[in-house]
């Protein structure tokens, strides 16, 4: 291990790596429910539930896929991205000239769903923003290499993304997570509705490219980006990743957890998920989660060397790879844990000594020094930073892929 390399130096690391796109009142509950321990062995998934969840393989996004299929049979693919280029703002109209399907589509998801209370979902928010550092990296450096557990969905982002530098696609993903991180994102200045509606048309775009370019094998992976798969991501983002945020410092209260999680049914709603999809409370989501691991999730030989390459590649931006990959590394290691971090195979390092303390004293720092509340601003300044750093300076638009990635 490097003497010239500073704590500042790993987190540093930890920030090119995330360029990539929470429960208890005292330290001693908090540790108990980091682990809850609800996953189950395929054979013991109430058969209801295993059948559930097979309906969702089969289940994609209908009215938005196709309005974005009947675009594409029409060749309008690149004039629609045109149209939307710059559609960002709730208080901006949808775009002329676009499709009428489209455009009936993107009118009609610009709303909270019907059973939103925006008191809850107030709550929620100010949880977010009095937590977004912590949140923001979790997300980062747990949440995406761990979604590639699920076979079907790495499979799809394999087939858009090609080689495991894709910045683009990296730029987009914290586009999205920076339009989350203010006050009132679902208000006139905020940008929730048409962040939510053009992803569902990126994902859209995508199953259709994977059906027409990518020989998509239905059979065996189900629909492409299917309702399973975003099931299996918004485990990731709310109980899961709220189960992990302890390891970051953050032990939030019982009511605190639900308002979280009620943040996250309202995303969910807004990406086209099913309502009864989503539950209701932090101990059925686990529930639920631990259903879907023990039925669909499958580290395979080329989820795993998608996850090193990743790493590798990203942390390579801060430096010589034989000097950032090791604590790189040591950072996911920390956050996914041993059991998935063995399942991709990530190597060990002295630096797995040194990486858990150091992040906890640099968010327990960051928080005696009362910064967790404007480290909402901080944070969304910094994703668009390293947004823009990944395309090439300018602000990422959430486009629709056009085509699949071509290897040479």
């Amino acid at each position: 291990m490097s003497d010239h390399l500073t704590r500042r130096h790993v987190l540093g690391a930890a920030a090119t790596v995330g360029a990539a796109t929470f429960f208890s009142t005292n330290e001693a509950s908090a540790s108990a429910q980091a682990v809850p321990g609800t996953t189950a062995s395929a054979g013991l998934v109430d058969p209801k539930e295993k059948a559930y969840l097979e309906q969702l393989t089969r289940l994609a996004d209908p009215v938005c896929d196709e309005a974005v299929a009947d675009l594409f049979q029409r060749g309008q693919g690149a004039a629609v991205n045109e149209a939307m280029r710059g559609w960002s703002a709730n208080s901006q109209p949808v775009p002329d000239g676009l499709p009428v399907k489209l455009r009936d589509f993107l009118e009609s998801a610009r709303c909270l769903p019907s059973w939103a209370d925006p008191v809850v979902l107030a709550s929620g928010q100010r949880f977010v923003l009095a937590h977004a550092q912590q949140i923001s990296f979790s997300a980062v450096l747990d949440v995406t290499p761990v979604r590639m557990k699920y076979p079907a969905e790495a499979e799809a982002i394999f087939g858009i993304e090609g080689p495991h530098d894709n910045k683009q696609g990296f730029a987009k993903a914290l586009r999205g997570v920076g339009d989350t991180l203010v006050k009132d994102p679902y208000g006139p200045p905020g940008s929730v509705f048409v962040t939510m509606a053009r992803i569902r048309v990126a994902h859209s775009a995508v199953r259709h490219l994977l059906r027409t370019e990518g020989g998509w094998d239905s059979a065996k992976w189900g629909a492409p980006l299917s309702q399973l798969d975003m099931l299996a991501e918004w485990n990731l983002f709310s109980s899961y990743l709220a189960d992990h945020l302890y390891k970051l410092g953050v032990h939030p209260t019982e009511q605190e957890a639900a308002d979280y999680l009620y943040v996250w049914r309202v995303f969910g709603a807004l990406l086209g998920m099913p309502d009864d999809s989503m539950p209701e409370t932090v101990g059925a989501a686990r529930t639920r989660a631990g259903a879907v691991d023990a039925l669909y999730a499958r580290v395979t030989p080329k989820s795993a060397t998608y996850v090193k390459a990743t790493i590798e590649y990203f942390a390579s931006l801060a430096g010589p790879k034989g000097v950032t990959v090791p604590p790189a590394t040591a950072l996911v290691r920390y956050m996914i844990g041993d059991t998935d971090a063995g399942a991709f195979g990530l190597a060990r390092s002295s630096w797995d000594a040194v990486v858990p303390p150091a992040v906890k004293g640099f968010f327990t720092g960051t928080q005696a020094g009362g910064l967790p509340t404007p480290s909402a601003t901080m944070t969304r300044i910094a994703t668009d930073m390293v947004s823009r750093a990944m395309n090439d300076g300018r602000k990422a638009d959430l486009t629709m892929p056009l085509h699949l990635y071509r290897r040479p």
